[in-house]
């Protein structure tokens, strides 16, 4: 054995000179050696024939310990297993990404960009530099953006920002949620020195190393109350985490990382329950082309939720609209043309709604008076006055002709939180720990947040020689500062949301008034635009 940090030691097997896992001296171990055929096809893939179909990419191993399993390859747990294998602290250990699904390590382009995009902050591009990743993403398979408009339909106001009035070059980029995600396992294959890419594989159970199943809060309300734990009463004798895979196979583990999304089944078999509530609204989204190329991210803010038009590679542009759901139904069944319509109409439409409320009558004179004052004379854009004045003048969306390579689709929206992000061996990462509202584009860098804080985290305990597993580790260095992160973004989303929501014309005028005054302020419009930017919350 050769030492590699306090308590840390590195084993090889006489019979196979690929590594095992790396253990705790004062871990107690029990296992047993699995016989094993190997074949290996034309695509360099090892097949690891156990009775099943299973397919393990990478370094074949003749134990099934590991200290870390990834559940779930989608471009937060990708993230973890790339971030995992670029870190000099933790690129040794032994690693495995499980997916129910077969998952793409090669991006191939097809001819218009999907549907499914994320928008990602230069401080997410920079943990893609970290990662390994960014050479394959970069644009121009990717589209940068350096202005942002966001604008109110019931209100003259906007704000327009521009990343050279900050000095940087983009706001961020536009890039598929397949380019992402191939791109960051690549990277994890390339750079993991002991990383398996297992797939198909359907978790069949979780064990944990606690008495009984845990939860969060005891009266968790709202979408749903996770909870049961399969395996939950059974305590692993290792004192290691284990996950039963649908073939039988036992996978030992220091840490389980469940990356498997906002209905994640990991997070329900470890009893961890959730709490949140849905907006009654669903996301659609869809490729478009439109009269000319944009490096601008617009979005409008209507009575029934936000739209946003963003720029994606090749000219192309990529709508997400938050609306009803007999609204979404109706447009995913439009032809191209029809649909372009209904988007160039909810962009482009300068009828201001006057419906009287029931703050009209003590808002109303107020936020008149006040929108005639300085900055807020120029806002008759409303009213076709044009592109405005100078690099923060309001300025008009390229014109949708319609949808391309595909109609719309769209998903239900929601809020959803765990009531806990961690137990001993197990750590929520992404949808499985948080969901949030699209409007601001944020649910990816939030999760690659995650995935940032959680990889240091394990590069701290093993420069230490801790347990990467134990709780309090996991406590202090992983859910607390992510927690504070997630739930300080997720109530300014919910609360930007709900501002929004608010049609009464004495309100939305002075709403329109904040937003003008933002603009027409340098310093605090450049401010939240280097918020915006530093991404990952």
């Amino acid at each position: 054995m050769r030492r590699l940090s306090p308590g840390i030691f590195w084993s090889r097997s006489k019979s196979n000179e690929a590594s095992r896992a790396l253990v705790r001296c004062n871990v107690p171990i029990s296992t047993t050696n699995t016989n094993t055929n190997t074949n290996t096809n034309t695509n360099t893939n090892t097949n690891t024939n156990t009775n099943t179909n299973t397919t393990t990419h990478g370094v074949h191993l003749t134990e099934d310990i590991y200290d870390a399993v990834i559940v779930g390859a989608g471009m937060v747990g990708a993230a973890v297993a790339a971030l995992l294998g670029t870190n000099r602290l933790t690129s040794q250990l032994r690693v495995a990404v499980v997916d129910v699904k077969p998952q793409p390590t090669r991006f191939r382009p097809s001819a218009v960009p999907d549907l499914r995009v994320s928008t990602v902050t230069p401080g997410s591009i920079e943990l893609l530099r970290r990662a390994g990743a960014w050479d394959d993403i970069r644009p121009p398979l990717a589209a940068s953006f350096a202005n942002m408009q966001v604008w109110d339909s019931s209100s003259r106001g906007y704000i327009r920002w521009d990343a050279r009035d900050t000095g940087a070059e983009q706001m961020g980029i536009v890039v598929e949620n397949t380019l992402l995600q191939a791109a960051l396992l690549a990277a994890a294959e390339r750079n993991g020195r002991n990383t398996e890419l297992i797939w198909p594989a359907e978790i069949r159970s979780l064990r944990l190393p606690y008495d009984g199943p845990a939860a969060g809060p005891s009266d968790s309300t709202g979408i749903d109350s996770d909870g049961g734990g399969e395996g939950g009463g059974f305590k692993p004798p290792h004192g290691l985490a284990e996950l039963v895979l649908g073939n039988g196979r036992v996978l030992a583990t220091r840490l389980v990382v469940a990356a498997d999304g906002a209905a994640s089944r990991v997070r329900q078999m470890a009893g961890l329950r959730t709490w949140g509530w849905g907006y009654g609204q669903r996301g659609l989204v869809a490729t478009v082309s439109t009269a000319e190329p944009s490096e601008t991210a617009w979005q409008r803010f209507l009575p029934t939720g936000p739209l946003a038009l963003l720029p994606v590679r090749d000219g192309y542009s990529n709508v997400v609209w938050s609306t009803t759901p007999q609204t979404a139904t109706a447009m995913e069944a439009m032809s191209s043309a029809a649909f372009a319509a209904a988007v160039n109409k909810a962009l482009r439409d300068t009828s201001i709604p006057n419906t009287p409320g029931t703050l009209t009558s003590l808002l109303g004179p107020m936020a008149a008076f006040l929108e005639r004052l300085g900055p807020f004379a120029e806002f008759g854009r409303n009213s076709g006055s044009g592109s405005g004045s100078g690099s923060n003048g309001f300025q008009d969306p390229p014109m949708v002709l319609g949808w391309a390579g595909g109609p719309p689709r769209s998903f239900p929206l929601q809020m959803k939180q765990a009531g806990r992000y961690i137990l001993p061996r197990l750590a929520l990462v992404g949808d499985a720990a948080h969901a949030v509202h699209p409007l601001a584009g944020q649910g990816v860098n939030l999760g690659f947040g995650d995935a940032g804080v959680l990889v240091e985290a394990l590069a701290g305990a093993v420069e230490t020689g801790a347990d990467p597993g134990d709780a309090r580790i996991l406590q202090e260095d992983y859910e607390a500062p992510r927690r504070r992160a997630v739930l300080t973004m997720v109530a300014a989303l919910d609360g930007i949301k709900r501002v929004f929501e608010v049609q009464d014309p004495g309100f939305a005028t002075l709403r329109g008034v904040g937003l003008s005054l933002v603009n027409a302020t340098g310093p605090v419009r450049n401010g939240l635009m280097q918020y915006a930017m530093l991404g990952q919350a």
